[in-house]
Parts: C-alpha cells; structure tokens; sequence
C-alpha cells in the first residue's frame, strides 16, 4: 500500500493544484497541523493519517470534511495531500528563511522518506501549475449574476451589465470528482465578455470540464489574443472533462461561440485521461475536439510546401503529410490507393490563416471543363483531410467515385470558388464522415451557367453511409446538398446533423451583386468580379466607395468557354436555389436519410427555379428521422409531403415562406414576432461568424447555431 502510495503521488504532485484561501477563525485550507501556515510538516501529518488512519492531534482543531478535503470529493485521501504538497512546491507557503528551490527539494525528499523506505521517489516536476475550481469558496463567494470584470487567483472573468454571466450552485460528477457550483457563460461571447482568460506561456497542458447548459451540444472557443481559434471543444449536454495542449505565449480566452456553457474547473499544466463524448441521439459516435489550427510538433510525419513533394509523398501509403503554406497545384491528383492511412494535414500560418491547396494553375491550363479538372479524385480508400482549404479546381474540389471508394475523413476543411460541387460523392462512393467543413461560392458559371454546382453532392448511385456532422453549404450556384438519383443502385443512407444551408443558386451571388446590395466586401475571387477588374481597374475603389452607378456587363472566360451578365441574369440561369435536396423522382421509399438540428435560410426564387427551398424532397419518397429544423426566408419553407417520417421529435420552425409549406408528416410551428426576429438574428450572427472566418482565409471549425 505504501509502495503504490509513493509512486501515486510522486506522479500527480506536479499536477494537483490547490490555491491557498482563509477559512476564517484562524483556519487555513491544507493546514494540517493547525498552525496557520501550509508547510512541509503538514504533509507528513497529512500523509500520516492517510496511512494509518491515526488521528490528527487534537491541538490541530482542524475539521477535516471542512478544510482538508481540498478537492471536495467527500473524504481525504492522499489526492488531498498530493494537493498539499503542491502548494508547497509552489511556495504557497514555505519555512521562514529558507529559499523556495530548497524548500521544494526538502519536501520532495521529506516525503518521499514518509511514504516508502524501499523506493526512491521519481524525480519531481517544478512546472507551473494552477486551477480554478468553481466549487471553492473564492469562486462560491460570487454567487448570482457577475456583471463587472473579475480576477479571482489570475483568472480573468469578464462580463458587463449587457453580457451578464452567473455563479450557481451544481451538483455534478465527472470521472470521480464532485462539483458543487459552476460558473455560466450566459450566451456566446468574445475577448471582453462572457469569457474567462489566463496567462500561459509556451506549450501547456490544459483540463477543462465543461457541459452545455441547454438541450444541445454547445461550442467553447479557446482563442489568443489575436483572436485566433486555437481549439474549439464540445460542450456536451453532460459533463464532459478534456485534456489538451497549447503552445502559445499570452493570455487566451475561453467563451462560447453561441449560447450558455457551464464551466466547472480549469487546470493548467494538467493531466488527466482523455475523455470522449457522444451527441445523444444521432448516429455520429463521437465528437471531435480536434484543434482548428496545428502548428506543432510534426515528426510524425512529413512537411510538404510544394506540388511535387505533395505527389510523391500522397502516393505511399501509411503517411502523414502537413501541408505548409499555399501549394499551387498543376494537376489532378489521384488517391486510388485501397486502405492508404494518408492523412493529409495543413499547418496553420504565423498569422493564423490556413493551409491551402490552390488548383488555378490547373484549372487555367484546361482548354474545356469536364471531371478531368478534378482537383483531388479518391477511388482508393481509407484517407484523412485535416484544417486544409481546398480551392479553384477546375471541377469539383474532390470527386469520390467508385465502388470501394471512401471510407475517409474530413474535418476542419473549406473547398471553395471550384468550377463544380465542392465536394462529390458519387457511382459507389460511400463510408465518409464530414465533420466541421465549409463548402461555399462553388460554381459552374461558364460551362453551365449555374446549374450542377452544389456545396455537398451525394448523388448518382452514391453509396451508404455519407455523414455530415456541423457542416456549411451556402452561396453555391446550385443546391446547398444534393442527392439527386437517377437509375440503381439508389443512393444509399445520408445523414445530416447540426448543419445549415443558405442562399444556395443566387445569380447575383456569381457576379458580386449580391455582397455589394449587402454592404460585404469585394470578392476578388469571383470569376465575374475578376473580369470586372481586368476590364476596370478603378472598380474597386467605386465598390469600395459605394458610388456604383450600373453594374459592369463583361464577358467571362475560361475552360474553353464564355458566360455574359445577360445570361447569367436571363430564364437560362440554371442554378436551383435549394438547402437540402433529398432526392428525385427515381427516389424510392427504401431509401434513408437522418436529420437533426438543421437549419435552411435566405433561399431566394430565381426565373427558373419558383420556389425555391429550404427542405426538399425534390420528389423523392424516401424514409428518414427528424429531430429539430428551422427554415425561414425561402421561396418554400418544406417540401416533404412525399417522404415518408419514421420518427418526428422536436419543434420544426417556419416563418417567411413565400408560398405554403407541404410538410408532410410534420407539424410546423410558426412563432410570434419577438420569437421570429430572435432567431433570425441568431442565425444572421452565425452566418457573419462564419464570414469573418472564412474571408480571412481562417478555418471556422466546429461551430454550433444554437437555436433548438
């Protein structure tokens, strides 16, 4: 006992924090003896009774339920004295005279003769270590609403009038330790409320235990002060304990991208097991807590920073491959590769923007469109795309096509301004899981005006098992998600979950209209806006300026072809403005879709598409879950008369539909004013959230729209 004693707390005395605070009438918390001061003598008294189990001498008074339980779980066990010593080694409290490094070395030794005369204790850490557990009385003292800026021990609390946040009482579990209060975020935050910051320099490892403190999982940003997202967490609807690292010198900042989340403790330069959660009730296993952006330790693998390296090292198997900088690609790159383990992983730049894979070159080589301007096409199986943007293919970003094909991973990517869908997956394509990944301002505006160009197309004979968790599809010029079929085998099982859709097949969108009408910037991207300049070089400033008069007519080439503003703005624009397309008429009452917490916004009709949709069935009759939908602003809120509901749980939203809704097996609500203007505003935050992001070349990463 003694043996195992000895090497528990020599391993998690550098670790264990406790922050010395009065107990009043003399008392002092970890001051075993009574004597007013928390010293080495009381980690041997402490030690002691942990050992034998012999009383404290009665001289001491100390009550130890009251003042030596330090981690508050309930009884004091030797974590309370490796809490102790800490607070020792962090000279907390050292003998009068002696210097701290000596005191340190003294208790180390000291205790280690305490525990086990057979074993020689393993060498001591001196690593910084602090924590705030909300459950101490410092943190209990500022019960109810905290509505001015705090420091409580070098944590920083921040919170106004406007943007209150509360301290309440709690009653929680997580992984042995109890918690008797939280601090609540009240809502989503930034760098000067509702948010909690600390110092850390260089790389640390840090816990926090967190819960949404609504009915859905929440998103807790931990940001520097550039406000550059380090790592996003998961507030599960449970408590949930996570370990992660940094490396950062500064302060950083911890709040909540929407809605309230309870923190319960934060530990610097703590360790614990990793902790993975679930989202109760959907069919993703698991929720990532993978970092947006990674500019640490890669010798694990190979740094790329140019095309060629990029190919020969995606051709091996069993690779790791971080992507350094912007890799201008000048052709198609094939991964056919049958159970590859590649992972392909961009490193964030200096200044927080992320890697990119920019296929110009490639598209601008191309003397006619087609599949062959592909920029990544998978017919092998088994890879990993991490925190990369993908961009300006000739076609679709990625195209996974094949039987076997998939079985592969995204996250934390953007595929963007690619001459089709951002992303196919088509003829067998099955098993991939898309999690945190923006598909925006996709196009096929010269080749065919607009019409086959989704954000995400799981269509034509895709295989089972397509899933995408917190993913954004908006401002493509064809649907948001497509799942067109046509012929069998039918498209099998697509699940979507926390994800939105917004004004998808917008003309207006493609010629730079649409964000001049709306105050945004220029998008220098565009096709139709680069033309513009070419012709104008003073556009820019008029735009800028706001004294456009008559937008630019030009013309637009490329692949071989040309596209005119009449065009674009004629019946022959193409593009359908729908969310979430479900199917077609092939699509039979065999097939499954899953939905949940999804919202479609801002779909407008255009000459050839009325109305346009928010949800729709597109004449399909298959089968599918629903749990929570929001969908406003569109030519048509819901079309789903045709499919078929095997279970509807939740409130399904609807408001500003330019014609009836046919929702089939739904019950919609359609909410009073103050309510409707709540969420609109909600999700106009959001989609600006997402911009600010994206436009700065940054990954937005998990980031939950907490409406339901």
């Amino acid at each position: 006992m003694k043996k195992f004693l000895s090497l528990f707390i020599s391993g998690v005395m550098a670790v264990l924090c406790a922050v010395y605070v009065s107990a009043g009438n003399d008392a002092v918390y970890g001051d075993a003896d009574g004597n007013g001061r928390v010293e080495i003598a009381d980690v041997s008294a402490g030690l002691n009774r942990v050992l034998t189990g012999e009383a404290m001498p009665v001289e001491s008074n100390i009550n130890y339920m009251e003042y030596m339980d330090l981690n508050q779980d309930g009884k004091f066990d030797s974590a309370d004295v490796a809490e102790i010593l800490q607070m020792v080694l962090d000279s907390s409290y050292i003998p009068d005279g002696v210097p701290a490094t000596e005191a340190a070395t003294e208790a180390a030794t000291e205790t280690a003769t305490e525990m086990t005369t057979a074993e020689t204790a393993t060498e001591v850490t001196t690593a910084e270590c602090r924590s705030w557990n909300m459950s101490k009385p410092e943190f209990t003292a500022l019960a109810g609403p905290i509505t001015s800026n705090q420091v409580i021990n070098g944590l920083s609390l921040y919170a106004t009038d406007a943007k209150p946040m509360n301290m309440f009482a709690a009653d929680e579990n997580v992984n042995g330790v109890t918690y008797t209060n939280a601090l609540n975020l009240g809502g989503s935050g930034n760098l000067t409320y509702r948010s909690v910051s600390f110092e850390v320099e260089g790389e640390n490892k840090i816990d926090v235990v967190i819960k949404s403190s609504g009915t859905t999982n929440r998103t807790l940003n931990i940001v520097n002060e550039e406000g550059v997202v380090l790592k996003t967490l998961s507030a599960a609807t449970n408590a949930v304990r996570y370990s992660f690292e940094v490396n950062y010198t500064g302060r950083i900042y911890m709040y909540s991208s929407a809605s309230g989340i309870n923190i319960y403790e934060i530990i610097l330069n703590g360790e614990t097991p990793e902790t993975e959660s679930s989202t109760e009730g959907t069919t993703l296993s698991e929720t990532s807590t993978e970092s947006v952006t990674f500019s640490g330790d890669t010798s694990d693998g190979v740094v790329v920073n140019n095309f060629s390296d990029l190919k020969t090292e995606i051709a091996k198997k069993n690779n790791k491959i971080y992507v350094q900088g912007t890799i201008m690609c000048t052709e198609n790159v094939k991964l056919s590769l049958s159970n590859a383990n590649v992972e392909i992983y961009g490193l964030t730049n200096e200044d927080g923007t992320a890697a990119t894979l920019d296929f110009a070159p490639f598209r601008d080589s191309l003397s006619k469109s087609g599949s062959g301007g592909t920029g990544f096409t998978m017919n092998g199986s088994h890879y990993t795309f991490r925190n990369v943007i993908i961009q300006n293919a000739g076609d679709c970003g990625i195209r996974i096509t094949g039987s076997g094909a998939g079985y592969s991973t995204f996250e934390n990517c953007v595929f963007r301004y690619n001459n089709n869908s951002g992303v196919s997956v088509t003829n067998g394509g099955s098993h991939n899981t898309f999690r945190f990944v923006d598909s925006y301002r996709n196009g096929d505006l010269v080749q065919k005006n607009g019409a086959d160009a989704d954000g995400f197309s799981v269509k034509l004979n895709a295989g089972e098992e397509n899933k995408f968790y917190n993913c954004r599809a908006w401002e493509n010029s064809d649907d948001g998600w497509d799942s067109y079929d046509r012929g069998t085998p039918y498209i099998g099982s697509v699940e979507y979950i926390e994800c939105l859709a917004w004004n998808n097949g917008n003309p207006y969108v493609f010629t730079g209209e649409y964000d001049y009408e709306h105050g945004f910037a220029l998008d220098k991207n565009l096709l139709y806006v680069q033309a513009v300049l070419a012709s104008n070089p003073d556009f820019e400033a008029q735009y800028n300026a706001h004294t456009v008069t008559s937008w630019p007519q030009v013309t637009v080439r490329l692949l071989g072809a040309s596209n005119t503003y009449a065009n674009i703005h004629s019946k022959n624009w193409a593009g359908n403005p729908n969310g979430f397309k479900f199917g077609s008429a092939e699509t039979p009452s065999s097939s499954y879709r899953y939905i949940k917490n999804c919202i479609a916004f801002d779909h407008e009709n255009t000459p050839n598409q009325k109305p346009a949709k928010g949800f729709d069935q597109n004449n399909g009759y298959a089968q599918y879950d629903i749990e929570n939908a929001l969908s406003f602003n569109n030519g048509q809120n819901y079309w789903m008369d045709k499919m078929s509901a095997k279970s509807a749980k939740g409130v399904f939203y609807s408001f500003n539909s330019g014609q009836d809704d046919a929702p089939g097996d739904l019950s919609l609500t359609i909410p009073d004013a103050a309510k409707q203007a709540e969420l609109q505003q909600t999700v106009y935050d959001y989609r600006d959230m997402i911009y600010s992001y994206v436009y700065n070349n940054k990954i937005p990463g998990e980031q939950i729209c907490n409406v339901f």
